[in-house]
């Protein structure tokens, strides 16, 4: 009796065994999930969720950008691109079409598709569900290997505030802004105005350094009532030689938001009330004990 039982439960094991073990991997390894293109070599990024959302980001001189023209976030990019370009993905975790939907990284169940395209090259990526903290399921679109990326969903946005460039509207080493009608220029390391007076240099040194620090936090859609019908809380001019930017800081009290209009990018964006009402201070301060 004993000995039946005992090969009956040997059975047991091998039909769980067969049922539950992961599907065989890949024997082979390889040095990326991408092959046979450069992560310099790649000009475009095209990102896209399974609901029909799609951001564009282009490489131009200055970096990467939203094909909207608006500076966005370089780490975020070159993160992405390392991942997919450049990290070894390990040995995949399966190989069959179930397998793809199950992870979603199916051609038609995916929660992304990331398309890089330079050099006349393009290449095609699905990621799906989360593997593990901090990694997502991966296929390449002309294979059936599915493989495991460090990478989240987080890092793969398909909004153009989460890629925005939080910084685009700071300038940190200006050699002249403008506040009202007074001029303020650099010379020698100390700040003067329009008027020949050397300008309080504390004064001049923190409204510059808030200037310096500016973030943004969204686009604003033009259709917001809210920014709509904000006022002028502050108007300032700074930058270097004839490479100027001309900001407005507005303010909806009814709401108590802030948002910065940017002639430079032609847009209106969301800001916090800190660095809003900081850079009113600074400049309300420096014009009122500043000559």
């Amino acid at each position: 009796m004993l000995r039946i039982l005992s090969a009956a439960f040997l059975v047991q094991l091998v039909l769980v065994a067969v049922l539950y073990w992961p599907e065989t991997p890949n024997e082979l390894s390889r040095d990326a999930l991408i092959t046979g293109m450069a992560v310099d070599a790649v000009e475009r990024i095209q990102l896209s969720n399974n609901d029909g959302a799609t951001l564009v980001l282009v490489l131009d001189e200055g970096g990467w950008r939203l094909d909207l023209g608006f500076p966005a976030d370089s780490n975020k990019a070159e993160k992405l691109l390392n991942a997919l370009l450049r990290n070894d993905p390990g040995f995949s975790v399966a190989e069959t079409a179930g397998a793809a939907k199950r992870f979603e990284v199916a051609d038609s169940e995916f929660r992304r598709r990331v398309t890089l395209g330079g050099d006349g090259d393009e290449a095609t990526v699905y990621l799906g569900s989360t593997a593990a903290l901090g990694k997502i399921h991966a296929r390449m679109s002309d294979e059936d290997a599915v493989y495991v990326l460090s990478l989240s969903s987080l890092d793969v946005p398909v909004d153009i505030d989460s890629w925005l460039d939080t910084r685009l509207l700071s300038r940190r080493t200006p050699t002249m802004f403008s506040l009202y009608g007074v001029d303020f220029f650099r010379d020698d390391g100390d700040w003067t105005s329009n008027d020949g007076q050397i300008a309080n240099a504390s004064l001049s040194a923190k409204f510059v350094d808030v200037l310096g620090s500016l973030q943004v936090s969204g686009l604003v859609d033009a259709a917001d009532d809210d920014a709509a019908n904000a006022g002028e809380a502050l108007r300032v001019s700074f930058g270097k030689d004839n490479d100027i930017d001309h900001l407005v800081v507005l303010h909806n009290p009814e709401s108590d938001r802030y948002y910065f209009q940017s002639e430079r990018f032609n847009g209106v964006f969301s800001t916090s009330a800190y660095d809003a009402e900081r850079l009113i201070d600074a400049a309300k301060t420096l014009l009122a004990g500043g000559g």
